[in-house]
Formats: C-alpha cells, sequence, structure tokens
C-alpha cells in the first residue's frame, strides 16, 4: 500500500508503473488494468512492458484469451531487460492457464536475468510453478528455496510480497516432505519477514503451515504457538474454522486427548454453522475435520462429509487447487476414512489406496503412511502396515510413526506366512467371532472360513481356537 501510494501520483513512466505492480501484489487486478490504460508510453520498450502488464492482469484474474491477445504480434527485440521479462513472465502465466509446464519453463529461460537477482527471483519463483504443475514436488520445493535465498541475500532484490509468497508455498512443501534444510529455512524466513497489513493472508498461511510441519517433526510445543497465532489472524470464519480442526488435531498429536476432544466439538459445531462457499481453498479445512470426527463419531463424520459436498466449486484459476492431483488425493483420504468409520469397508479401501498411489511417488510421505494406517485396519493386512513404516521413516518424531510404531510393537514373524485372506480370518478369530459371523463380515463361503482358520493354527502349531487366541496376545 505505502508503494502504491507514493507511486501513483508520480509522472514518471517507470513510477507509475510502480502502481501497477503493486495493485497486482494485491490481488486488484481490474485496478491495475485502468492502470495500465493510464500509462503513457513514448518508447518501443515501453510499450512492450505495458501489453506484458495487460497480459499478466488477464492471466492472473484467470482470463487466459485476453492474456494471449495482450501478447499477440510481440516478436520485435526489446532492448530493456525487464520489458522482456514481464513479456517472458506473462508469457509463463498463459502456460500456467493452459497447464503446460514445458511452455512455462520455454518462456522463462529464454530471457537470461542472472544478472538482476530482482529479475532472477521472480523466474526462480516461476520456475518452481511449473515444476508444481509438473508434479516434480522436490523440484519446486529446491526452486522456491532458492527464491527465498536469493531475496534474502541480495538487499537490493528485497522483494517482501514475493519473500512471503515463496516462505508460505516453501512452508506448505516442507510440512509434507522431510527437507531438514529447507524447513530452517521456511521457518527463520518466516520469522524474519516484516509481516504488513497487506501480507496479512500470506502470514496466516505461513504460520498455518509451520504448526503442521513443527508437529511432525515432534515440536509440540512450537507448532501450537504457531498455531494460536494462525488463528488469532485468520481472514474469515471459514479459516477460523480450519484452525479450531487444526488445533484439535494437533492436540491428538501432542497426545493431549482431552484437549483434542474438546477442541474437536468446538470446530465441528463451528463448521455446523460456517457458511463454506468460497472461491478460495477454504473447504480443505473440512477434510481434516472429518478424518478426525471419523474415528470418534461416523455419524457427525457423514454428515460434515453432505456438507462438503454441498460446497460450490469455484476456485479461482490461477490456484494450484484448480488443478492438483495432490488435493483430489487429500479428498480421497478423507472420504475413505469415513466410509471405512461407516462399514463400507470396500469403497474405503478403494479410496484409500488410490490416495496412497498418489503420495508415494510425490513423495508425501507421512499422508502416504495415513492412507497405509488406514487400509491395515480395514483390510488386516500387515502388508499396509509395513508399507506405513517405510513410508513415513523420515518422519519418525510424528504421531502416524507412533501409532505404526505402536501396532509393529510384538509382531510374530508367523503373522508374515499368513496369506492376507488367512490373515483377516485370524484377526477375526482373535475378536472371538464364529466361524459363521466371520463368513458375513468377509463375503465369504464358512467353509471357506473353515480351511484358512485351519491354515492359521498350523501356521501357530496349536489345535483348537481357544489356544489361538492365547497366542494371539504375543502376536499383536
Amino acid at each position: 500500500m505505502a508503494c502504491l501510494r507514493a507511486a501513483e501520483n508520480e509522472p514518471a513512466f517507470r513510477d507509475r508503473v510502480l502502481s501497477v505492480y503493486a495493485l497486482m501484489r494485491l490481488t486488484r487486478y481490474a485496478e491495475a488494468l485502468s492502470a495500465v490504460s493510464r500509462l503513457e508510453p513514448t518508447t518501443a520498450d515501453e510499450k512492450v512492458l505495458c501489453r506484458a502488464l495487460k497480459s499478466e492482469c488477464h492471466a492472473l484474474a484467470g482470463a487466459i484469451e485476453p492474456a494471449r491477445e495482450a501478447l499477440f504480434g510481440l516478436g520485435e527485440p526489446v532492448t530493456d531487460p525487464e520489458s522482456a521479462f514481464e513479456v517472458a513472465y506473462a508469457r509463463m502465466l498463459v502456460g500456467w492457464l493452459e497447464s503446460s509446464p514445458e511452455a512455462m519453463e520455454r518462456a522463462l529461460e529464454a530471457c537470461d536475468v542472472r544478472l538482476s537477482p530482482h529479475l532472477n527471483a521472480r523466474r526462480f519463483y516461476g520456475l518452481s510453478w511449473a515444476a508444481g504443475l509438473r508434479g516434480d514436488y522436490r523440484e519446486q520445493l529446491r526452486l522456491l528455496e532458492q527464491t527465498v535465498n536469493q531475496v534474502n541475500q541480495m538487499p537490493v532484490a528485497y522483494d517482501v510480497t514475493l519473500l512471503a509468497s515463496a516462505t508460505r508455498a516453501l512452508v506448505h512443501l516442507v510440512r509434507e516432505i522431510a527437507a531438514p534444510e529447507a524447513f530452517e529455512c521456511a521457518k527463520n524466513t518466516a520469522e524474519s519477514i516484516a509481516w504488513t497489513p497487506d501480507l496479512e493472508r500470506e502470514r496466516f498461511l505461513t504460520m498455518r503451515g509451520l504448526a503442521w510441519a513443527c508437529a511432525l517433526r515432534g515440536s509440540h510445543q512450537q507448532a501450537l504457538h504457531y498455531a494460536y497465532v494462525a488463528r488469532d489472524i485468520a481472514p474469515s470464519p471459514m479459516w477460523v474454522t480450519a484452525c479450531y480442526a487444526d488445533q484439535a488435531y494437533l492436540a491428538r498429536m501432542a497426545g493431549e486427548s482431552a484437549s483434542a476432544a474438546a477442541l474437536l466439538d468446538h470446530a465441528v459445531t463451528s463448521a455446523l454453522n460456517t457458511h463454506w462457499e468460497s472461491p478460495g481453498e477454504e473447504r480443505v479445512a473440512m477434510l481434516n475435520l472429518m478424518e478426525l470426527v471419523a474415528d470418534r463419531d461416523p455419524a457427525r463424520a457423514q454428515q460434515l462429509l453432505k456438507i462438503y459436498d454441498t460446497i460450490p466449486v469455484r476456485l479461482s484459476p490461477w490456484l494450484a487447487f484448480a488443478r492438483d492431483r495432490r488435493f483430489t488425493a487429500m479428498e480421497e483420504y478423507a472420504r475413505g476414512a469415513v466410509l471405512a468409520a461407516s462399514g463400507e469397508k470396500m469403497a474405503a479401501a478403494a479410496l484409500l489406496e488410490d490416495a496412497y498411489r498418489t503420495f508415494v511417488p510425490i513423495g508425501y510421505a507421512w499422508r502416504a503412511a495415513a492412507s497405509a494406517l488406514r487400509l491395515n485396519a480395514i483390510t488386516r493386512d500387515h502388508m499396509w502396515l509395513q508399507r506405513a513404516g517405510e513410508a513415513v521413516e523420515e518422519f519418525g518424531e510424528s504421531s502416524v510413526a507412533r501409532e505404526i510404531n505402536r501396532k509393529a510393537v510384538g509382531f510374530d514373524s508367523r503373522l508374515s506366512r499368513l496369506t492376507p485372506a488367512q490373515h483377516r480370518v485370524f484377526e477375526l478369530i482373535c475378536e472371538g467371532l464364529p466361524d459363521k459371523q466371520i463368513a458375513v463380515e468377509l463375503q465369504i463361503s464358512p467353509e471357506t472360513v473353515k480351511n484358512h482358520a485351519a491354515r492359521v493354527r498350523l501356521a501357530f502349531g496349536v489345535h483348537s481356537r481357544s489356544a489361538l487366541i492365547a497366542a494371539m496376545s504375543k502376536a499383536v
């Protein structure tokens, strides 16, 4: 805002361009377009710059055709580095709307700005978008760290808005990917940024992400500190509800069950009384909340799922969630948790397997482990517990890791000799279910149950159901 006030009444062309940049950073794209129309370019480079800025405004508002039209015919060489870069950046944004990471990278690599720290920081940031669109989140993390370091290390390149945006994006990756140096970079930068009222939404999302990132690394006190900061600056009632859900989740992760239960009740009440329609990402809060509630009150979780499904999907085109397969996997995981708690195990397992298959290759380790852990509970297949343990190794201090370790303690090697079907029968026998009920539960014939049970007794070297149940106390 200070930049806008200082530049808007200046007569010089370059000073008035600053007001356009300021309006774009404030996401006031219609006003920025109006400001561009009032510019009075006199040189060829200035005219090119105006067209590039016009294209960027349209692209950031999600209007791809006007963004393309503004760039049409720009083939003549540009001598001014800033004007040339703005053309490249505008083309990069068009590539984003076209879902083409290749076009984004071509646009940015065509313009050499290595000698300009400010423009180079923006180049790194744009390339990080391309990496994210491709699904290469480790590369995106690397590029975001470069963006942050470029701005931090070069005072001439200091751009607090760019730094805040890059830090927020970096934080949300280190809450998923175990990258110690990037985590420290994100945390230290977030603490050092001179947050202004214009950046309050970025600050909120950064603090919220840091809360999760710290909790997953076992720093529960620091996690709750960031969660409280986020709640105090939440920009909407929907985000306030998200903060209550976060605090309930974080309290549970810290082992504070009484606080977690109280916070969860408050979060549910808030969710039921909140109007959820928004073009932003606020509805993601419902996913965490549904998962938490499913473990305690399946009927209430179903109620929240119904509310979630009635929320109009109006994501702004420039938001990552508008085209992000990670979000689909998060939805599948939450739905799977609710369906499993409600007894719909086959449907739940299908959703959770899809989520697991998405999370593993992109390096979202703790989410993959959480999916596998729920699959273990549904299928009673120890393979999923093993996969969960492998996935969560880098987040050994997380509550997911603790739960996996708790389940794995005392695992008897004899169980590894059972097939998945035999293992399911074994667990139901140990729960005291008779053969007929096991047959109904697993949707197989009583004769098949008897055959599996005989194989299980053979594996444990016992000859009766009671002896098998006694052996179970040592095996699980």
